[in-house]
């Protein structure tokens, strides 16, 4: 708990029925009179979201009254710009994704992930008063112990304690994401809200998913830029893996697993990429719609991406042939056989 001197305000998105918006949580402080409080960003009766940091900046900026405005940190609010009110990596609440880290393994960064999200989820039944909400999530003992952080969903009696919490999530989740969202009012355009989590992420990391079409087979992995000098803003481009190999996947799932926990490749260098360790979504590591690269005939950006392959496995390749306005299919397909000689398969 803090006191009103180091009372804060913090921002956070909630992904809920297929939209996201961005808002403002203060965590529980304590008053003068030693009362605790706690409270989002609302208009006295129900919390505002915004598709951007520029909108929501513009809210706070026009001075009108809402229900933070008596927060002891308000007034650093009011002198924040948009980039301060861009939320960390651990600040997202995506309330549709339950369904689908419920109905998979119990690992680590899942459990808390949903752990994260029904937590919220109650403190939004406190702050709206809302007793159904209150007593669907508090009272309900399998959302009780998922919050514990003493619980284990491990061994066989984890595993029947995780087994009970889907059941329970299967149940009842419609009906909490149902009274949140009639507590939210959704301000601005959000067909173009700017939290796409996946694509912030990556930004943040300095790196992205792509994917490798073969003739025999189709891979996943990342691609980054790593900087040579700093002060030059020089960059090589770099891949997951090393030792002259990079580390493929054929499925996304093992993609999101390896970004997580492994150590041993060049993209650890990344200043932020340790934050890809608490992404619990393995869709988030899906590749773009233009991280794609069809090797299978020649094309601008595939050349792209096999001169890189080609230069961060320090092949003996002739990637002068790509230079051509034509490239010719014959020195095309024995580049790319060779570049298959340095993608190492995952299991």
């Amino acid at each position: 708990m803090t006191s009103s001197a180091a009372a804060s305000i913090i921002p956070i998105t909630l992904t809920v029925n297929d939209r996201t918006g961005l808002t403002l949580y203060a965590p529980p402080w304590e008053d003068e009179d030693g009362e605790e409080w706690q409270g989002f960003l609302g208009d006295g009766a129900k919390i505002l979201l915004y598709p951007s940091t520029a909108e929501l900046a513009a809210f706070v900026a026009s001075g009108e009254e809402n229900d933070l405005s008596d927060h002891p940190a308000w007034g650093q609010v009011l002198r924040s710009t948009p980039d301060d009110l861009r939320p960390g990596s651990e600040d997202h609440y995506d309330l549709d994704q339950v369904y689908e880290w419920a109905s998979g393994e119990p690992d680590p960064v899942h459990v808390s992930a949903l752990a994260d999200v029904v937590d919220m989820v109650a403190r939004i039944a406190d702050c709206c008063d809302d007793g159904a909400l209150r007593r669907l999530v508090e009272g309900t003992p399998e959302y009780a112990d998922l919050v514990d952080e003493d619980v284990s969903y491990q061994g066989r009696d984890g595993r029947k304690r995780w087994n009970e919490l889907g059941d329970v999530i299967a149940e009842s989740w419609e009906r909490a994401i149902a009274r949140v969202d009639s507590w939210l009012r959704w301000e601005g355009d959000f067909s173009s809200s700017e939290f796409d989590e996946g694509e912030l992420l990556w930004e943040r990391v300095g790196a992205e998913p792509v994917k490798i079409v073969l003739p025999d087979a189709v891979y996943y992995t990342v691609r980054a830029e790593l900087p040579i000098d700093a002060e030059a803003e020089e960059f090589e481009v770099a891949f997951l893996g090393a030792d002259d190999n990079v580390a493929v996947f054929t499925e996304v799932g093992d993609l999101a697993r390896f970004c997580r926990t492994a150590k041993t490749h060049r993209l650890v260098k990344l200043e932020w990429w340790s934050e890809l360790a608490d992404e619990p979504d393995d869709e988030a590591f899906a590749p773009a719609e233009d991280a794609v690269y069809d090797l299978r005939k020649p094309s601008e950006d595939g050349a792209d991406l096999v001169r890189e392959l080609a230069d961060f496995c320090d092949l003996d390749a002739d990637t002068d042939v790509l230079d051509e306005p034509d490239i010719d299919r014959d020195d095309w397909r024995d580049l790319v056989a060779e570049i298959e000689t340095c993608l190492v398969q995952q299991d």
